[in-house]
């Protein structure tokens, strides 16, 4: 990539990281790992929790749950990064209970340390739902750029709990009934694998590819795509058709597996979007992806709950293109 579109491409995440929103619940401790606590934030459900139950109604539970997972390189980010905590903006007015997580990162934890963090986070929230007047058997993840790939992989994974595990969080499973990624990579196997990717898997490639197979294999069990099976999740991929990171290659190649064994794969294309949800209010017919993202996980995870609170208003370009 040249030092320009990065330079642009920072000052885009920068400005969306600059957004200001205040969680319920800050730094809530799900787990603790190698010696540090692990935490996520909480967003208060603030809408409809309409549901199938008796007594249930306006502005009652159980609600549906979206964990966020943010993005960073798979070496930065927090639980606050703007274009992917963004989605609580919406989510929580539509009535979602709303968690976003921090995780381990690299090149200090590399593959799969996050990934077994998200799982972890799952279970958690999972084991303690009632605590927030939340639905365990209703829960979306929803991740963009590294958060992405974690949606994915962990939403594949489909990790069941171990019944003999002394934590009983751990005894929980950490399935989603949903998959939101937001330009989200599906496979390292099809794209040239970049600085940032180099640094979360080399060690995996190093300690796998010398001990167990080749790199290719080791690279290939790394790999979300590898993990598609018919008991999988509904998913989601939304991506911008001018990624700098992400080619839309990686979503439709996930959408093929998923539709071969019988599984819901939908993708919302954001003409001329980059990489982030920044900029994506201001491109000219771009789509009311934040609308569509909340009607498709209400289907999904049969909720209704009022649509539109909280999402970022359209700009309308100059017609002198300033």
């Amino acid at each position: 990539m040249k030092l320009a579109a990065v330079g642009s491409l920072l000052v885009s995440l920068i400005g969306v990281a600059q957004e200001k929103r205040t969680p319920t619940e800050d730094g809530v401790v799900y787990g603790v790992a190698d010696g540090q606590s692990l935490t996520m934030d909480y967003y208060a459900p603030k809408g409809s929790g309409l549901g199938p139950g008796p007594g249930q109604g306006q502005g009652r539970g159980p609600h549906p749950i979206a964990i966020v997972i943010h993005g960073g390189g798979y070496h930065g980010g927090t639980s606050k990064n703007g274009s992917e905590a963004y989605v609580a903006d919406f989510l929580a007015p539509a009535g979602y209970a709303v968690f976003s997580v921090n995780y381990r990162l690299a090149p200090q934890y590399p593959y799969p340390y996050m990934v077994y963090d998200v799982q972890r986070a799952v279970r958690f929230i999972r084991h303690n739902a009632k605590k927030w007047d939340a639905d365990p058997n209703k829960i979306a993840l929803v991740g963009g750029s590294a958060g992405g790939f974690l949606s994915n992989m962990v939403g594949l994974l489909n990790a069941p709990g171990d019944p003999n595990a002394a934590d009983p969080v751990d005894r929980e499973s950490a399935q989603a009934q949903a998959v939101v990624s937001l330009y989200a990579q599906s496979s390292f196997e099809f794209v040239p694998l970049n600085e940032d990717v180099h640094r979360f898997l080399d060690p995996w490639i190093a300690k796998e590819g010398i001990a167990k197979k080749s790199e290719k294999e080791a690279i290939r069990e790394a790999s979300p795509l590898t993990y598609v099976n018919k008991d999988d999740p509904p998913f989601l991929e939304i991506l911008g058709d001018q990624d700098e990171y992400i080619p839309m290659s990686e979503a439709t190649n996930l959408q093929d597996a998923l539709h071969k064994v019988g599984v819901q794969c939908d993708i919302i294309r954001i003409p001329g979007g980059k990489h982030g949800t920044g900029g994506w209010n201001k491109l000219p017919g771009a789509p009311d992806w934040e609308r569509e993202m909340t009607d498709w996980l209400n289907a999904r995870l049969h909720h209704v709950g009022p649509i539109g609170e909280g999402i970022r208003a359209r700009v309308a370009e100059a017609p002198n293109g300033n």
